[in-house]
């Protein structure tokens, strides 16, 4: 009969391990790392799409050492934490876009978003490095500005 501290390594050990074989999936040329490629590429094998700026906040929050790779040990915190991005409906979508469009022009500049992020004290969900990278990926016409259907695009 195994006592309850036994059962509690067994079940931990037996969890590592099938974080390691999701890693190694994850992990197309096994060198160890994953990289942003690598996780949509492994996200889209299992019939998932994520936006640009899901994998963005994945990686924000994943890569604890910011060096723009995730590493197994991260990647098993990551897991444990149990990381989750819903879709959005239309309607949380039009709400959230209407946050960071302060000045209501239909658009949102960068400054509006670093201000509400500011404001709202909203930065660990999203730090200035995913604001720049939602901007250089969502702002498809390059105005330097996001519009509604660009802000749908990159968080849906």
């Amino acid at each position: 009969q195994q006592n309850a501290c036994t059962d509690k390594m067994s079940a931990n050990k037996s969890l590592m391990e099938e974080f390691k074989v999701a890693f190694d999936f994850f992990d197309e040329n096994k060198d160890g790392c994953i990289t942003k490629e690598e996780l949509h590429l492994a996200m889209n094998k299992c019939g998932q799409r994520p936006s640009k700026l899901d994998i963005a906040l994945i990686m924000s929050q994943g890569d604890h050492d910011d060096n723009g790779v995730i590493t197994f040990d991260e990647f098993a915190a990551l897991m444990k934490g149990k990381y989750t991005r819903g879709r959005y409906t239309y309607t949380q979508l039009r709400e959230q876009f209407e946050l960071f469009d302060k000045d209501k022009d239909g658009f949102i500049e960068k400054t509006e978003m670093i201000d509400i992020v500011r404001e709202l004290a909203l930065g660990a969900s999203f730090p200035r490095d995913v604001i720049e990278q939602l901007f250089r990926e969502a702002d498809v016409d390059g105005d330097g500005k996001i519009s509604f259907e660009e802000f749908v695009l990159a968080v849906n």
